[in-house]
């Protein structure tokens, strides 16, 4: 095979169903995420306690329980050799536990030690529940689907698409639902964000569909078709699964060191617009994302791996300058966005390269089997990683908020602003991915051309 018989003119064409399924689900699901990730945090640090502990522990035990149920349910559904129930009854669940948060209310609760502590743990406890059952439908069930429904030829550009559902969740509930939680009405908040991904999953019992070719993949046991990511051999055969998933890891790793801290970060440290900012900063990287996408289809991932490290490297950079031009609302608000554009737009890059290359090396029936191990190493280590350099970070710099500041910020009284150090950082984690990118560049012809091989396309 030449090289110029690398290049795939046309993507196997994945149909209307498929299509809206996948942009229903992916959605919703990063929707019910982004809650989850963002906005749990910014309602402990407003209504509970700003102390980074808080933030950490929530972070960390939903990291815990959402790997143990991706590990249980992708080796379940392998098992039997279905998606669908998994994705359409666990999306219904899931929004129910989502609107449950609606019982901790509105008010910000009394500076009282005993009491916040009370307080998160019973926040921490449901996060959890919520987390496993949200990874059980969306991280194991639905991303294995996602493998079942493409191949090398749509894979980049699927996973790329799929990478800014997080970003298009932010701006929907944004423009569409932040008014509630800006104004204090959290009650409200929680119950119609929660109730979306319930009629989602009631609309996929009469939409959703699992591929015709999805067979049961079972071991002797249950317990061995668990452990069957975890086994030396498989680990072995499949080496490169783990190589792209430790990319993942790394990428991941720099995210959460200022996601769970990004609205605070904006509205409080830096004081710019934050719908602006982030909105403009979404619709950026997006668009450059899914351009990406499709060269990346088109003329092989290989090619894109060391110029998407090095652009979140220098967009962490960029955001780090807001710390010089603190006051001035023009160039901090320029700094940010290009900054976070560069970030969001490695990142989103980043997941689709590494995501789509690891389905290119699945074994057949096994999607999802890996779907706990891809839990532990590119979601479950990057946020207790995260967790645990944040506030050392928060810590070490320092910022004490102002005393005209604490009067309208009480929940900041024995703790620090979130510094812009977290984008520094963020961006040199970042480089670290270079080195699985190196490992996964060496054989990225060899799996091109076989998967090519394998699917008639030789011109």
């Amino acid at each position: 095979m030449e090289k110029r018989d690398l290049i795939v003119n046309k993507a196997t064409p994945l149909g209307g169903r498929i299509w809206f399924s996948f942009v229903l689900f992916g959605l919703v699901g990063q929707l019910t995420w982004a809650v989850e990730n963002s906005y749990f945090s910014t309602y402990i640090q407003q209504t509970i306690t700003a102390d980074s502990w808080a933030t950490s522990a929530t972070v960390i035990f939903s990291a815990i329980f959402a790997a143990a149920a991706t590990i249980l349910g992708g080796a379940l559904m392998d098992r039997i050799g279905k998606r669908r129930p998994f994705v359409c009854f666990g999306y219904i669940l899931w929004g129910l536990l989502t609107m449950a948060f609606a019982l901790f209310g509105n008010e910000a609760y009394a500076n009282d030690a005993r009491a916040i502590t009370l307080i998160v743990i019973a926040f921490v406890i449901m996060d959890a529940i919520m987390s496993f059952v949200g990874s059980f439908s969306n991280d194991a069930a639905f991303s294995a689907w996602v493998t079942d429904v493409t191949d090398i030829t749509n894979r980049a550009f699927v996973d790329t698409v799929g990478s800014i559902f997080p970003l298009v969740a932010m701006v929907v509930i944004l423009v569409g639902f932040s008014g509630y939680a800006n104004n204090g009405q959290w009650a409200l908040f929680f119950a119609v964000l929660g109730a979306i991904p319930a009629i989602s999953g009631i609309a996929g019992l009469f939409i959703f569909r699992d591929s015709p070719s999805l067979k049961p993949s079972a071991d002797k046991t249950y317990l061995k078709q668990i452990s069957y990511g975890f086994r030396w051999e498989n680990i072995r055969d499949n080496k490169m699964i783990y190589i792209c998933f430790l990319g993942m890891m790394f990428s991941s790793i720099g995210m959460q060191l200022w996601m769970p801290y990004m609205i605070s970060i904006i509205i409080d440290t830096l004081q710019v617009d934050y719908v602006i900012s982030v909105v403009t900063v979404i619709l950026a990287s997006a668009g450059l994302s899914i351009a990406a996408g499709k060269w990346m289809d088109k003329y092989g991932k290989s090619k894109f791996y060391y110029p998407v490290a090095l652009l979140g490297a220098a967009g962490g950079i960029v955001a780090y300058g807001t710390k010089f031009v603190q006051g001035d609302a023009v160039p901090t608000t320029v700094l940010l966005i290009v900054g976070g554009t560069f970030i969001m737009s490695s990142s989103l890059m980043m997941a689709g390269l590494f995501n789509a290359t690891a389905r290119d090396y699945m074994p057949e029936g096994r999607a999802g089997c890996f779907q706990g191990i891809k839990m532990i190493l590119v979601i479950m280590m990057p946020m207790v990683i995260a967790s645990l350099i944040a506030p050392f970070i928060i810590d070490t710099v320092a910022l004490a908020p102002s005393a005209e500041f604490l009067l309208t910020h009480p929940t900041y009284a024995t703790g620090y602003l979130y510094p812009h150090e977290l984008f520094l950082w963020a961006g040199l984690v970042t480089l670290v991915v270079l080195i699985p990118a190196f490992f996964v560049k060496k054989d990225a012809k060899n799996i091109r051309k076989r998967k090519l091989q394998e699917l008639h396309i030789v011109e």
